[in-house]
């Protein structure tokens, strides 16, 4: 005889959930009160001291404090200071420039009355001419400007004629010297002996420009009168001065002694 098997079914319930609730939230922070007393325990074994710990923290912030006010005063004090700087340099800068006037104004007073006292020298009764000024300035065009002014001292009821020669001494690139005349280094056209007629003063004015390769060593000045009663005059001036001091109003000028 054949028997069916007999299912059977169990229904398992939870009485009171809360209780099983309240047990699980006191099992968890007793779990994690071990954490925390097993983290405090590793760091009283390896020395850490809370209290130490917050003692330095705040030395910390304190010294971070006191930089971050030095900074910002030195931030301050730089931007004063170069407030001042610039101040201090426009004026300086200024004051510069009024002194390189008033120089500038002296060199010419001084060249005019140069001028003056040697044109009416007084008692000299004889005729006499003399190179009053040499001046040399280099050009944007590589070249020089070159000014050369002529005076007759003593008496003036003549009128001086003659000629006026300039050449340039110096050395080609090989070390060989020569003399240039005028017509061979000037821009324009230009006659080797140009011809002067004064009583009181000429200026003789030009462009020039040397050979490549050539360094110029002097420059040699010849000026000789018509007549026969006035001395010829030859006047040598070395390069290197007429350059250096190639700013200045009275370069080359002669000074005439009064008598």
């Amino acid at each position: 005889m054949r028997s069916d098997p007999v299912h059977s079914k169990h229904i398992i319930s939870i009485h009171q959930p809360r209780l099983w609730l309240a047990g699980a939230v006191l099992i968890l922070m007793v779990m994690l009160i071990a954490l925390w007393m097993t983290f405090q325990y590793g760091r009283f074994v390896a020395g850490f001291d809370q209290a130490e710990y917050d003692q330095e923290i705040e030395i910390l912030r304190n010294s971070l404090a006191e930089q971050t006010i030095k900074k910002e005063s030195a931030l301050r004090e730089n931007a004063r200071l170069s407030m001042g700087s610039n101040i201090q340099k426009d004026a300086s800068s200024k004051i510069n420039e009024t002194l390189a006037e008033c120089q500038a104004q002296t060199l010419k007073m001084d060249e005019e009355l140069t001028f003056y006292h040697n044109i009416v020298a007084p008692g000299k009764a004889k005729r006499e001419i003399k190179v009053n000024k040499v001046a040399m300035h280099p050009n944007k065009e590589g070249g020089y400007n070159y000014k050369v002014v002529l005076i007759q001292i003593g008496r003036h009821d003549y009128v001086q004629r003659g000629y006026l020669e300039l050449s340039f001494k110096g050395r080609k690139a090989d070390g060989t010297e020569v003399r240039l005349d005028l017509p061979t280094v000037a821009t324009g056209k230009a006659k080797k002996r140009q011809k002067f007629g004064f009583k009181y003063f000429q200026n003789f004015e030009g462009w020039i420009r040397f050979p490549e390769g050539f360094e110029p060593l002097s420059i040699f000045i010849k000026a000789q009168p018509k007549s026969a009663k006035v001395p010829r005059v030859e006047k040598n001036y070395l390069w290197v001065d007429l350059i250096s001091r190639g700013n200045e109003a009275n370069v080359g000028q002669e000074k005439i002694k009064l008598e």
